[in-house]
């Protein structure tokens, strides 16, 4: 289905930009937008109504300069789309985007919002800036997609934390039953302190893999052992968090050696 949405023309910031990426992310619609001039009072032929338009009504009418709730016309997007609890980074992303435009807090110069106003041009009624606004479009995509990914895929680790299982028969090392990037998030000292490693599988390059976890999440603390190095590895970290033998026959004897 096509949307047609317009918003205002000139200079833009993050909160159009914003509320225009998360309908693409977030809907099936194929979103056209059409910039127009800030006293344009026909809106007939467009679906929706971002950040212009002298009129909020949750449905068409996005404008929040008439809205008295602390949201850019980003927050009232993402308040129509109702992803807020399912994507809760996303939504503090939102929220910094929120602040900074309606005069809570100021964007600090290398964060979204920023980085978003880098895009503008300084010819404001330009065919450049009207690329500059789809490349800030595009941009924000990119983040609010990447955003997306991460959370959708720390929702996956759960379940495969659920379904790993003892390296060895040895309650201290768990083995992933496949492998994320996020085990980190619910493998620590503070959630899990009585594993001390986790191994898996790569069956891209062929190997297998262990790392100690943290001390807590964020942290370069081990909460194990720093492995040591040893010439039947193929990789042994420096700084002892990570190693990598050939097969698991291997990584079960070095981490034998490892007193693990």
């Amino acid at each position: 289905m096509i949307k047609q949405i317009a918003t205002h023309n000139k200079i833009f910031h993050a909160d159009e930009v914003t509320a225009i990426a998360l309908l693409k992310v977030f809907t099936e619609d194929e979103i056209i937008v059409t910039r127009v001039d800030h006293d344009t009072n026909d809106f007939t032929k467009f679906n929706m109504v971002i950040d212009i338009g002298k009129k909020f009504d949750g449905n068409k009418y996005f404008d929040h300069h008439q809205y008295k709730g602390g949201k850019s016309s980003a927050g009232l997007i993402w308040e129509y789309l109702q992803f807020e609890e399912s994507y809760p980074k996303i939504s503090k992303l939102i929220k910094l985007v929120d602040d900074n435009d309606v005069g809570i807090a100021k964007a600090k110069p290398f964060e979204y919002s920023s980085l978003i106003k880098c895009f503008n041009t300084k010819h404001l009624l330009s065919n450049e800036q009207e690329e500059g606004f789809k490349k800030a479009v595009e941009f924000a995509v990119t983040v609010i997609e990447s955003m997306a990914q991460a959370q959708e895929d720390l929702d996956d680790a759960k379940d495969i934390i659920s379904n790993s299982f003892s390296f060895n028969n040895n309650s201290k090392i768990l083995e992933l039953s496949e492998f994320t990037s996020h085990w980190t998030t619910y493998i620590n000292g503070q959630t899990t302190p009585n594993i001390k490693a986790v191994v898996w599988e790569d069956t891209e390059e062929k190997n297998w893999k262990v790392k100690i976890p943290s001390q807590r999440l964020g942290s370069f603390d081990l909460n194990g052992k720093a492995l040591t190095y040893d010439d039947t590895m193929d990789f042994v970290h420096s700084a002892g968090h990570f190693a990598i033998a050939k097969d698991e026959n291997t990584m079960r004897n070095y981490l034998k050696k490892q007193n693990l």
